[in-house]
C-alpha cells in the first residue's frame, strides 16, 4: 500500500507577552529579590569563614582541590583515565 506525502504547514510560535513588572519565583519585588541576594551572599561569606577555621576541614578540602586540580590538567593534556 503507498503512503501519501502530506505537507504539514509549520506554525510560527505564539508571542510571548512582556510585562514591566517582571517574573519573579517568589513574587517579591527587585527590591525585595536583592535583599534575599544580599541575606544569601551574607550566609555563604560567613559559612565560608567558619570553614577555614577548621583545620581539620580545611586540610580536606584542600586535598580534595589538588585531586581536582590533577584531574583537570590530566583531561586538558588529554589523558582520561
Amino acid at each position: 500500500m503507498a503512503m501519501k506525502k502530506t505537507t504539514a504547514k509549520k506554525s510560527t510560535p505564539a508571542k510571548k507577552s512582556t510585562s514591566s513588572v517582571g517574573i519573579s519565583i517568589l513574587g517579591g519585588s527587585k527590591a525585595d529579590m536583592r535583599k534575599w541576594e544580599v541575606e544569601s551572599a551574607m550566609s555563604t561569606l560567613k559559612r565560608a569563614a567558619e570553614i577555614q577555621k577548621n583545620a581539620k576541614l580545611m586540610a580536606d578540602v584542600k586535598k580534595m582541590a589538588q585531586e581536582q586540580a590533577k584531574m583537570f590538567t590530566n583531561l586538558a593534556n588529554g589523558k582520561v583515565k
